[in-house]
């Protein structure tokens, strides 16, 4: 059987770190009572086991994979036990985006004829980012010594951040050399609405560190962070050939990329390929300045996409019938250099 251990997070609201920046998410209920939509008292953490890899996930904190490990060297970027305890999804190694990725201006849209305001989940940020699963507990529908499936039901006459009843599921499994997350979200509601899915996984990130990807184009952005315009990939971001991450100053949405995506760390003798379902049509990448880390997010759609639906065909938004879900794996896949 899987192990399974507690995870004493802080009472009250999650606590979590911006660029710089302070912010506190609460998540209110419809009756206006403050709960905490991750980070409970007192909360399950899975570990799978295969050969000499080992994963945890945190059902609890946001559904969020906490750490990877092959042969006791990182994949994903591992926390601290300090991070851990902060119970913020964003201090782990990954996190699901559902029911839909990255942001979505103003944190507001219209739909079916009826206007709609979502809370800016973000700090002081004007809009809201990345959906709702990341800040809500998850249950654990079942564990095994490699494999485990999470659920999370969304009931907006009991939870906010979302218009639309859904359910979302998520299936970790793991093998010596290799990890699928499989992420769905099944329309619960009356009505059609949009959906979207992706992992918002941490890679650590040395001088030596390359990153090799192809793309048809990326979607530039404004000042606001909302993106103005498909374009063709400039040499500036172009990783048809590997390149070092610390070069790459980048926070965009690629459309179109070819598959896999390659992060080579020499100095571990080891790569990684990233890989995914056609759903999974577009690629996030974001390499801040001056830290450890860089993402790397196979994600269905493009960011803001809800606002163009209207001017283009082609920003992977799904629209889903009642009954009806958008399923997709991304595999992560571990090769000897």
């Amino acid at each position: 059987m899987s192990k399974f251990g507690i995870i004493r997070c802080p009472a009250g609201a999650i606590q979590f770190i911006l660029e710089g920046e302070a912010g506190l998410f609460l998540e209110p209920d419809r009756h206006g009572t403050s709960r905490e939509g991750v980070g409970m008292p007192s909360e399950t953490l899975i570990s799978l086991h295969a050969g000499t890899a080992r994963l945890r996930v945190a059902a609890g904190i946001g559904g969020s994979i906490v750490d990877w490990l092959v042969d006791g060297l990182p994949v994903l970027r591992p926390p601290s036990a300090s991070d851990l305890a902060e119970c913020n999804p964003r201090l782990l190694g990954s996190y699901p985006l559902v029911p839909y990725q990255n942001r979505i201006a103003g944190g507001a849209f219209s739909w079916a004829g009826r206007d709609h305001q979502l809370p800016h989940n973000f700090g002081d940020k004007p809009y809201a980012i990345h959906g709702v699963g990341w800040q809500r507990a998850w249950q654990v529908a079942s564990a095994a010594d490699d494999e485990a499936i999470l659920a999370l039901d969304h009931d907006p006459a009991m939870h906010s951040g979302w218009p639309f009843r859904f359910r979302a599921n998520q299936r970790f499994r793991l093998s010596p050399g290799s990890l699928e997350v499989t992420t769905s979200v099944e329309n619960t509601d009356c009505l059609p609405w949009p959906a979207g899915l992706g992992h918002h996984p941490y890679f650590p990130r040395t001088r030596q560190t390359t990153l090799q990807f192809d793309a048809e184009a990326v979607w530039l952005s404004g000042a606001d962070e909302m993106p103005t315009g498909r374009v063709p990939v400039p040499d500036r971001w172009n990783c048809r050939t590997a390149r070092p991450v610390c070069d790459l100053r980048v926070d965009h949405c690629f459309a179109g990329w070819r598959q896999p995506a390659r992060i080579h760390w020499p100095e571990q003798r080891r790569s990684l390929d990233i890989s995914a379902d056609p759903a999974f049509g577009h690629l996030i990448v974001f390499v801040p300045e001056g830290r450890d880390y860089f993402c790397v997010e196979p994600v269905t759609h493009m960011s803001d996409a809800i606002h163009w639906l209207d001017r283009r065909d082609d920003t992977g938004l799904k629209l889903l019938a009642p009954g009806e879900k958008l399923e997709g794996t991304i595999q992560f896949d571990l090769l000897p250099a």
